[in-house]
């Protein structure tokens, strides 16, 4: 619900190479799975610093860059009952910072999942996550503090086959994001949300669905503010229709249209509405080739003295090319604005506009069906009509992951 981040956060990257890390060659899934991984990180603007930043006021030293060693161990359990499914995936992972010791933590991880089944025509899935990681420093401004956010959902939802094409869903969800430190701008906040909609089955698995979600949450560690227009709750409905469209055989897009109308109970100069959409496309170019672009139009609250909500546009392109069945090659360069607007008052001030650029070349190798060697480099880069927010970074990432 809140705001996500427009940029790939450099302490999320190794903890997607260290967890997500997609093996070059399909593997398939035992029972009990035991993996342990190791990635080291080299960052030159740790804390995402403009050039002319005075290094030694803010950090202490004469330089922003890091070392991180980040150190995973985990489970994976999924077996098959019958009709049923369960799946379980435990993960802690350490992260230790060479020059900047009082950052580093263990975040302890989970998901977990029972893919039910009552009659072939009704099922779904109750699942729980929980994911903690640390806040870039590239929206959490005060170098001298860790601030680590944690995010937990619990979902269940249902699919039954009505006869024919249709398809009715439906599903209910309980959320919860904390932040160690305060952050406003996204409060932290608990929500529950049901939503129920129809899928309507078209030619070559292609299929049109619609969705009605309605979203209540409550703020935490949040007070009424009329100073600020701070409130202490929302509610937010949204519409969306989607589909999924088989092109060929070669090709696929997904399209999607939100209508979302966020509301407060006590100051309605927070609300506000829009559409949301998106577009992705993938692409097999060849047995060895594809090509994933997608395109993004995204409000999501954002709640300063100045601004109410975030508007992205997002553009992004990445070509994958399989080097042979234990060798794949990944590049992807995004690019996005980010438009801070609604003001909660009749004063007139700067609206905040950002622009990122992100390019990321990746190489995953599996030489044993057990280990995989992972290496990447990211070049990352924002401007903004704001001071002092302007940076540029280049993050280094080489890892092992073992499977048993």
């Amino acid at each position: 619900m809140q705001r996500l981040h427009h940029h790939l956060s450099p302490f999320l990257l190794p903890a997607l190479v260290l967890g997500s890390m997609v093996p070059a060659q399909a593997q398939t899934p035992d029972t009990f799975t035991l993996n342990a991984a190791y990635a080291l990180q080299s960052d030159s603007n740790l804390f995402r610093l403009p050039a002319s930043a005075d290094l030694g006021a803010l950090v202490g030293k004469s330089s922003a860059s890091e070392r991180i060693g980040i150190a995973s161990v985990g489970l994976r359990f999924n077996k098959a009952y019958s009709l049923q499914r369960l799946e379980l995936d435990i993960n802690l992972t350490n992260y230790q910072y060479q020059n900047f010791g009082y950052l580093g933590f263990t975040a302890a991880n989970y998901t977990a999942a029972w893919r039910w089944s009552l009659t072939p025509t009704l099922r779904g899935n109750l699942s729980t996550e929980r994911k903690e990681t640390l806040n870039s420093f590239a929206d959490y401004r005060n170098v001298s503090l860790r601030n680590t956010r944690t995010d937990s959902n619990t979902r269940f939802d249902a699919d039954y086959d009505l006869g024919g094409s249709w398809r009715l869903l439906g599903g209910a969800a309980l959320s919860k994001r904390t932040n160690l430190q305060p952050l406003v701008a996204e409060g932290d906040y608990r929500s529950t949300a049901a939503d129920i909609g129809v899928r309507y089955a078209l030619f070559a698995d292609s299929s049109l669905r619609y969705s009605l979600k309605d979203t209540q949450g409550s703020y935490l560690n949040r007070v009424l503010s009329p100073v600020g227009f701070y409130d202490d709750g929302f509610r937010q409905l949204d519409h969306e229709l989607a589909l999924h469209w088989v092109i060929t055989g070669n090709s696929t897009a997904d399209l999607s249209a939100v209508h979302l109308n966020r509301t407060h109970p006590h100051y309605a100069q927070r609300d506000f509405s829009g559409v949301n959409a998106s577009a992705k496309l993938q692409w097999h170019l060849s047995g060895k080739t594809s090509l994933v672009a997608s395109w993004v139009r995204e409000l999501a609250s954002y709640q300063t003295s100045s601004s109410n909500y975030s508007q992205t546009q997002r553009l992004s392109v990445g070509p994958v090319w399989q080097i042979s069945p234990k060798a794949v090659a990944r590049l992807r360069y995004e690019f996005a604005r980010i438009s801070y607007l609604g003001s909660p008052t009749t004063l007139a001030a700067t609206q905040r506009r950002d622009t990122t650029r992100d390019t990321t070349l990746s190489f995953d190798w599996q030489p044993y069906a057990a280990l995989t060697v992972g290496t990447s480099v990211q070049r990352a880069m924002r401007s903004s009509n704001v001071a002092n927010l302007d940076y540029k970074a280049t993050l280094a990432t080489v890892s092992l992951q073992f499977s048993y």
